[in-house]
């Protein structure tokens, strides 16, 4: 268990410092001579931006590992807030949305894999299987703003209404921690539900169901008991798709987190203009990248901790 947690902090290392030396890519000199016409600095600019020196890029590594060595931070904002200050605080609005979606997800996606199991046998059952495979198959771009028009469309025949945009209100966290959770959800319901089959198939389940054990009781204390295993190997999984619809869901519904400020962070004006940021705020970008990769790292290793508890459970048990 040890050796797997050191593997999967290298594993963090290796992909978090690979970004970052992406971030620091030198992309030329954003600054011109606001003495010359529109026409040449736009020359100059164009020019600066598509060339390319080995020197630049250690000098760009050297002068960020410097600095934050010497000073314990990354810098300030435009807002002369500390770097540090300024993620962190973007990071704790996201916060409430991803701990939320994670358990929701979690708990109802097992509920709903337990209930498409129950009803397997129907002839027909919307709410069954084929709910579970339509939630999987629709893309989420499409199907947040379909809610979001359904939404909007029914406010205007007296539903009340619900604030979509913004980031202050209780129901924006509320629909965007909805949103975060459609498709984890289903996941782990279609997870649960191919646990349960392949357990169904097992010989103890057939002994109990010949003593007369309920299925309720077959399923809930027998059956989930040794589906455990398979839906916790996944939780990292979850994550990557929470932290993923996350970067959508903020930009959707204008929620100010740390994936809407990471996105324009890391945006950069197509075309030049005078006095406009042409440059990506690099410290911000490096944060953000750091507090991402960490998020996955840590639900990882919690998902390898506890299956290595479950296995080490199931060995005694056995024993």
């Amino acid at each position: 268990m040890v050796l797997q947690g050191i593997r999967t902090i290298l594993m963090w290392l290796f992909v978090t410092v690979i970004l970052l030396l992406i971030v620091l890519l030198p992309r030329g000199n954003p600054q011109v001579d606001p003495a010359m016409s529109r026409v040449d600095q736009v020359k100059q600019y164009e020019e600066s931006i598509t060339t390319f020196s080995w020197k630049d890029y250690g000098d760009n590594i050297s002068s960020i590992v410097t600095y934050a060595w010497e000073n314990k931070s990354l810098g300030t904002t435009k807002y002369t807030h500390s770097v540090e200050y300024e993620v962190w605080r973007y990071v704790k609005k996201s916060l409430w949305l991803i701990i939320p979606s994670f358990i929701i997800s979690a708990v109802v996606g097992l509920l709903k894999g337990v209930y498409d199991f129950n009803v397997k046998t129907r002839r027909y059952d919307p709410l069954g299987k084929p709910t579970t495979v339509f939630f999987l198959s629709v893309p989420d771009f499409f199907l947040l703003l379909f809610i979001q028009v359904a939404i909007i469309t029914l406010s205007s025949y007296g539903l009340p209404h619900i604030s979509l945009y913004g980031s202050e209100q209780a129901s924006n966290k509320i629909v965007s921690i909805i949103f975060l959770s459609i498709y984890p959800t289903f996941y782990i319901a279609r997870l649960t539900f191919a646990s349960l089959e392949q357990q169904a198939s097992q010989d103890y389940i057939r002994t109990a169901m010949s003593k007369g054990t309920g299925k309720r009781k077959i399923v809930w204390r027998h059956m989930l008991s040794n589906c455990w295993l398979s839906i916790i190997s996944h939780l990292n999984t979850i994550m990557l798709y929470i932290l993923s619809n996350l970067f959508v869901v903020e930009l959707i519904t204008s929620y100010r987190g740390a994936a809407y400020s990471f996105y324009k962070a890391l945006s950069v004006r197509s075309t030049f203009a005078i006095g406009a940021d042409q440059s990506i705020q690099t410290a911000l970008v490096i944060e953000f990248i750091v507090v991402f990769t960490t998020i996955v790292m840590l639900t990882q290793i919690v998902s390898k901790i506890a299956t290595g508890i479950m296995l080490q459970r199931g060995g005694m048990d056995e024993a």
